[in-house]
């Protein structure tokens, strides 16, 4: 049993205190907002994760989970120290590692025994970050850190049970001792652990990100050119993936992709890319692509109710996915905008995105059911794949709607359940 210190309690950082203490050890929680570790404190989760409250509410009455907002105690009674802070991106796309800074140089602080630590980088870092931005930091310290990077692969929705139930793990180290001590965290895992350098590490986790942004930009330009030539982009994925060489995952068609991590990582990269002498126009291309898909969802409307000036519209899914309530990205915030732009009033609705989504467009109408975004719509665009949405049959729609016009903006509704709808669904 190891003592462990996690800052940063966000999505990334409670999951992995909550799983570490799961699975026996005792976990320091650190973050500098007070209201989150209030309610924290009171197995209350800051936001939305599925299994997470029960988890965290168990872990705190066995005693193997604290939090704080104050470092040195923490860090004093810990043998590894995982951050995991946000690294967001700064307006030119850059990865803004100021939260990191402030983070590496309170760890050095509060280390003032000079006890030898291991300091786990989690957080989400160009490579390089932890060589040339980290160690100089918990050098000038005078402390003796070990240090390691252990990029995440979590969903956002399911982070804990993929905390818990990982398919792999990466473990950068400068050293075989300390990437020992990290794998020894993981002893339960039933899955393939891959031990390599701090700068290979921190460039999996893009590699990862950038792969997966890929294939989904791919899938969207594909649909696209289906609805030019007048193909079934149903049938081109089928036939897609008769071919070996082709995972057929991640090939789902919509309105783009959103979140906390693959939009800002894309930028981070090119940005990074750039300021190394190369032109990473790939990359530059998804973002491209990914900024104008949203669009599709909207023409799609515009092609069955002409003008949609004072055109009631419902937008079901507020957050970027279904099982999360974070709407950072989401594509639901510039379709909203965009059908406000067209002089369209917004009915929108989520199952737990609606408060935050709310502070993102003020002026959306939040409503609190399916039925009452539906009622009296004139059209309605499903943005985030909640099951509850992909349930809805023809009659769910048919009966509050003026009119049953229905875009699908993630091919989640079974179209031989839509009978009477007008159901459009981009590719």
């Amino acid at each position: 049993m190891a003592s462990i210190a996690v800052i940063g309690l966000g999505p990334t950082g409670l999951a992995t205190g909550v799983a570490l203490a799961s699975g026996g050890h005792r976990v320091l929680g650190v973050d500098i907002d007070s209201n989150r570790i209030e309610r924290i404190q009171n197995a209350n989760p800051p936001f939305h994760e599925a299994g997470l409250k029960p988890a965290l509410r168990r872990v705190i009455r066995v005693g193997r989970f604290r939090v704080a907002n104050v470092f040195e105690p923490m860090v004093s009674e810990a043998e590894f120290v995982f951050l995991c802070v946000g690294t967001p991106s700064r307006d030119d796309g850059s990865m803004d590692d100021g939260a990191l800074k402030t983070a590496a140089t309170s760890v050095a602080k509060a280390a003032i025994d000079k006890r030898r630590r291991t300091l786990v980088v989690k957080s989400t870092v160009v490579p390089g970050t932890t060589e040339t931005v980290i160690r100089p930091i918990l050098d000038s310290s005078g402390a003796p850190f070990r240090i390691a990077v252990n990029p995440e692969f979590l969903r956002e929705g399911k982070a804990l049970a993929d905390t818990l139930h990982p398919d792999r793990i990466v473990i950068g180290a400068g050293d075989s001792v300390t990437a020992k001590r990290i794998r020894a965290l993981y002893r339960p895992a039933k899955c393939p652990v891959y031990l390599t350098t701090l700068r290979t590490a921190e460039m999996i986790k893009y590699a990862t990100n950038g792969f997966l942004a890929t294939k989904v930009a791919f899938a969207n330009e594909l649909a696209n050119l289906c609805d030019v030539f007048g193909v079934s982009y149903d049938e081109v994925h089928r036939g897609l993936a008769l071919d070996p060489r082709i995972n057929p995952r991640f090939l789902i068609p919509g309105v783009g992709f959103g979140g906390s991590c693959f939009p800002k990582d894309i930028r981070a990269l090119a940005v990074a890319g750039q300021a190394h002498g190369y032109d990473p126009s790939l990359l530059r291309a998804i973002l491209t692509q990914n900024d104008q898909q949203f669009l599709r969802a909207v023409e799609l409307l515009e092609s069955e109710l002409g003008s949609l000036r004072a055109k009631r519209i419902a937008l079901l899914g507020l957050a970027f996915k279904g099982g999360t309530d974070d709407v950072r990205e989401s594509r639901a915030v510039p379709i909203a905008k965009a059908l406000k732009e067209r002089g369209a009033v917004v009915i929108g609705y989520d199952p737990v995105a609606t408060t935050n989504f709310h502070k993102a467009v003020p002026d959306v109408v939040i409503a609190t059911s399916i039925e009452e975004a539906l009622k009296d719509a004139d059209g309605c665009i499903v943005q985030a794949d909640w099951p509850a949405f992909a349930k809805l049959s023809a009659a769910d729609f048919l009966k509050p709607m003026a009119a049953p016009v229905v875009v699908d903006g993630r091919r989640i509704l079974k179209p031989n359940r839509m009978k009477g709808v007008r159901l459009r669904r981009i590719g």
